[in-house]
């Protein structure tokens, strides 16, 4: 009796594990889901009507188009928590850095290059000195992000650094510096070109309202930061990413989304 016991007990676990959901079977090929970071900065990543857009949410489509050994989750941080989100095991990886945001000062990853941003300096063309503004414009009031990281500053991003050493006026994202400059409280703004292409697209005439400084803030690559313990290889993103810029389609995304104002 014991035997035929046994050979049931196997029978019924051989079905279990072929034909029923929830065993480990079907466990094992779950793709293994990677976290990633998103905060709002230019066209990366930001919300229209209420929904997400920016490029990040169309890479995170693309990457999980291509294979199903991974899933990639959006996963919403802010400019100054994704150091300590990534360090802490958040995040798995913030998709579009630049490798001198203060990242420096952790044990990360860096991938190859995926697309290339500027940062730009705007006066009111209402203003008749623009151009005497941008030839010194640490001379002036201007009007940044919290949290953001600027040429002008070596890319020191602390608050407190920024506020003792230049005249500037912080605020939490590029449409609240934007206001800003319409509104007086200081003569220079400096945001990403991907942030006013957007703008431009909502509300052509303001680029008649605009002076752009003839030469950026700082122009940079983007990669993705990774961090030591993330849930895919730096090996195995690079090869994604790789063959998604092979295809064409991250450079027309990102064109795309810089129309009128290079990126």
């Amino acid at each position: 009796m014991r035997v035929k016991s046994n050979v049931l007990a196997v029978f019924l676990a051989f079905c279990a594990f072929y034909f029923f959901p929830g065993t480990n079977a079907v466990r094992a090929a779950d793709p293994i889901i990677v976290k990633v970071g998103a905060y709002e900065y230019g066209v990366v990543y930001f919300y229209q009507d209420g929904k997400a857009g920016g490029i990040v949410p169309k890479l995170i489509n693309l990457l999980n188009g291509l294979q199903d050994e991974y899933q990639f989750q959006l996963a919403e941080t802010s400019s100054r928590r994704r150091y300590q989100a990534l360090m802490n095991g958040e995040l798995d990886l913030v998709l579009l850095e630049s490798a001198q945001w203060d990242w420096p000062d952790y044990d990360v990853h860096y991938s190859d290059p995926i697309v290339r941003e500027k940062d730009i300096y705007l006066a009111l063309s209402s203003r008749t000195d623009a151009q005497e503004l941008f030839s010194d414009v640490t001379a002036h009031r201007m009007l940044c992000v919290l949290g953001f990281h600027y040429g002008f500053a070596d890319y020191n991003g602390d608050p407190e650094y920024l506020r003792k050493n230049f005249n500037v006026l912080l605020r939490y994202n590029e449409a609240e510096v934007l206001d800003g400059l319409f509104a007086g409280e200081a003569p220079i703004a400096v945001v990403s070109a991907g942030f006013l292409a957007r703008q431009f697209v909502q509300d052509p005439g303001m680029r008649n309202r605009l002076v752009i400084a003839g030469k950026p803030d700082a122009t940079y690559d983007l990669v993705s930061v990774l961090s030591k313990d993330s849930a895919i290889p730096l090996d195995a993103f690079n090869k994604l990413v790789a063959e998604l810029i092979a295809s064409g389609e991250v450079e027309r995304l990102w064109r795309q989304l810089h129309i009128g104002v290079s990126g």
